[in-house]
């Protein structure tokens, strides 16, 4: 078992922790991130060493972050290739699109991945990123959850009707989709409600909102977790309010301020004339277009995506680290083109992924 997800603020060590648990301690730790990226580094830095540290005077066999930045992800697809010559099977926790990134590695290098499975989420499984991460031989395990439920909220169905078919945690948890019209955009969605049944959840939740929306259906799907009595059963979810790229995932507020405030006193023109628009690219990547009205003069694309992410940085902790691993994975593009608009006349300052509108059955 290894990871490749980045310490604090990221939310490696709950790998690191779970897998020591559980008797399967990791063999190797990737980090996407470096140390001192981040602004807060003076914090999260010696916090996750002072925490390495103490673990590993307890007994816990948790090996040292390795830097590898996202763009290195060949080191990542040699190591699990050696990991299956010597034991045959090996599991990688980490987020979808460094899975994809480390099967299209795997793939250009001539290497193998047969017997290897990835464990994951941060965004959604695609169809391409599910076809190449196939090409490559290996298999994708979706993990749903969020840090308030302190339990997965979905995992995969081992006989899926498609490649997001999870099923529902529901001895953890109960949920009811509730129609809510989503501001600035003028549509409805049956948004995800939430109630936690443990009393180990790390929060009360009753009907909590959490800004997600997708297909929720009752079916029999024969694969073991129905015989558990997991029968409910999730597919195609997406955020309505929230960017998520290479596992990291943003509230949009922290975006706002930039495409409505920042931008346009810094190159011009009004909050109309900048929207973020997350979509896949050519090789089944989630990045985040930027949107900007060609009669805005700008000189220096590269200026603009700098202003974006200093912004990020200055904003919170959470949104610096989400700048951290945009700025190194290059998620951020720059289109020109006039922002969309709904069919409706409104413009909303970020457009999330999405496909044919969600339905509960």
């Amino acid at each position: 078992v290894g990871q490749w997800s980045p310490f604090l603020p990221g939310p490696g060590f709950r790998g690191v922790c779970h897998s020591t648990r559980v008797g399967t301690p990791l063999l190797k730790w990737f980090a996407p991130g470096g140390w001192r990226d981040s602004k807060y580094w003076i914090r999260y830095d010696l916090a996750t060493l002072y925490m390495i540290f103490w673990l590993r005077r307890c007994g816990a066999a948790v090996p040292w972050p390795e830097i590898v930045r996202p763009k290195d992800a060949l080191v990542v697809a040699r190591w699990i290739a050696e990991m299956l010559k010597v034991y045959g099977h090996c599991l990688l926790i980490t987020g979808t699109s460094r899975a994809l990134r480390v099967c299209l590695a795997a793939e250009e290098a001539g290497l193998d991945l047969t017997g290897a499975v990835f464990r994951g989420g941060g965004e959604p499984l695609t169809p391409a990123k599910a076809q190449a991460i196939q090409r490559a031989g290996a298999r994708y395990i979706s993990v749903y959850g969020m840090t308030e439920v302190g339990h997965p909220l979905g995992f995969s169905c081992g006989n899926s009707a498609d490649v997001s078919d999870m099923h529902l945690a529901k001895d953890a948890l109960a949920l009811i989709c509730h129609d809510y019209v989503v501001p600035k955009l003028g549509i409805t969605v049956p948004a995800f409600n939430l109630t936690s049944l443990l009393d180990t959840a790390p929060k009360l939740l009753l009907n909590a909102q959490i800004d997600d929306c997708g297909t929720v259906e009752e079916r029999a799907c024969g694969c073991g977790f129905e015989s558990y009595g997991y029968t409910t059963h999730l597919r195609d979810v997406r955020s309505y309010s929230k960017l998520v790229g290479e596992g990291a995932t943003l509230i949009g507020n922290d975006m706002l301020v930039i495409l409505e405030q920042v931008l346009p006193a810094r190159f011009g023109g009004s909050p109309l004339d900048y929207q973020i628009l997350e979509e896949e690219d050519e090789r089944g990547f989630t990045i985040l277009s930027l949107l900007i009205a060609p009669h805005v003069e700008i000189k220096d694309d590269r200026a603009v995506v700098e202003v974006v992410l200093n912004g990020l940085s200055r904003s919170s902790p959470m949104a610096d680290a989400a700048r951290t691993v945009w700025q190194n994975a290059g998620t951020i593009r720059i289109k020109r083109e006039e922002p969309v608009w709904t069919a409706s006349g409104k413009m909303s300052p970020l457009r999330v992924q999405r496909r044919a509108p969600p339905k509960q059955l």
